[in-house]
């Protein structure tokens, strides 16, 4: 069930945000909705716990005043855990992309 809230919301917002660009550009959300997902996409991963900025400062600061090296999940679970958001916007921006193509494909 969280995973369902969470996936409605990011997708409100991917959609949300692609109707204000397209609407403030005056153009189609279709011009703008790999862009939008594309920038959303990079910044999930980039302030999520599984890796980027926020887990990098939280490491190393808590490496700095313990000593100790923070290492996380290990295994190779660590390497493809990612937040739900996180796939959920990946899958819109290549949807969105592909979509896109088509559609251009087509009017030519």
């Amino acid at each position: 069930m969280k995973k369902l809230i969470f996936a409605i919301i990011t997708l409100g917002v991917l959609i949300g945000l692609t109707w204000f660009v397209s609407d403030l550009m005056n153009a189609k959300m279709i011009d703008y909705a790999f862009f939008v997902g594309l920038i959303v996409t990079i910044v999930i991963r980039f302030f999520t716990r599984s890796g980027g900025f926020a887990s990098n400062s939280v490491n190393l600061s808590t490496q700095s005043q313990t000593g100790m090296k923070v290492t996380g999940t290990e295994g190779p679970i660590a390497v493809t855990q990612k937040s739900f958001s996180f796939l959920v916007s990946l899958s819109f921006t290549i949807i969105s992309l592909l979509t896109t193509v088509v559609y251009y494909w087509t009017e030519f």
